[in-house]
């Protein structure tokens, strides 16, 4: 129940903190909506909202099989190095967030929270459009699992702890 509660108060400083950037953002026309495909994000949309060099994002995924597979995050990126002749904002980017994942099967329901952290770079193709290509780790802070019926599979699958996390993802500048 600590663990829920910690992760509540995690969460909620994320949002206020969406919220408070959120303002300062608008003002500045300084939205990017994101499509992609990664991991743990599976198939995703998201916002970012930019101040300076710093972005805050928010993104849901899915992944289209027979399983019920959702995923929610919260992310900063700090753009750190490069430049552009097409953005103000630098190209390289650290990624850090929290990463909400729950996966439903017949016969179990797994829910993870993990914490990740992923180095990045920016690709624009105009003023409005680009690409962002990231890769690094993930590392699992908790795992709630309830077994629905029991299936040996389960059983012996390892659940690793820390795993590789990758994505692309196009942006659109709004």
């Amino acid at each position: 129940m600590e663990s829920r509660i910690k992760l509540f108060r995690l969460l909620l400083l994320i949002a206020v903190l969406l919220i408070f950037n959120s303002y300062q953002a608008l003002a500045q026309n300084k939205i990017n909506i994101l499509a992609g495909v990664g991991i743990p994000e599976f198939l995703n949309a998201g916002i970012n909202f930019q101040h300076n060099q710093t972005q805050f994002g928010i993104r849901i995924g899915s992944w289209p099989t027979d399983e019920k597979m959702i995923c929610f995050s919260g992310d900063l990126y700090y753009h750190f190095s490069g430049i552009s002749t097409l953005s103000t904002r630098r190209v390289w980017y650290a990624r850090f967030g929290l990463v909400y994942l729950l996966d439903e099967t017949e016969t179990i329901i797994d829910k993870y929270v993990y914490l990740n952290s992923r180095i990045g770079r920016d690709f624009n193709i105009s003023k409005k459009i680009g690409i962002e290509i990231d890769a690094g780790l993930i590392v699992q802070l908790s795992h709630n699992e309830k077994i629905k019926k029991s299936s040996d599979f389960w059983n012996i699958v390892p659940k690793p702890s820390i795993v590789p996390s990758i994505g692309i993802a196009m942006f659109y500048r709004i």
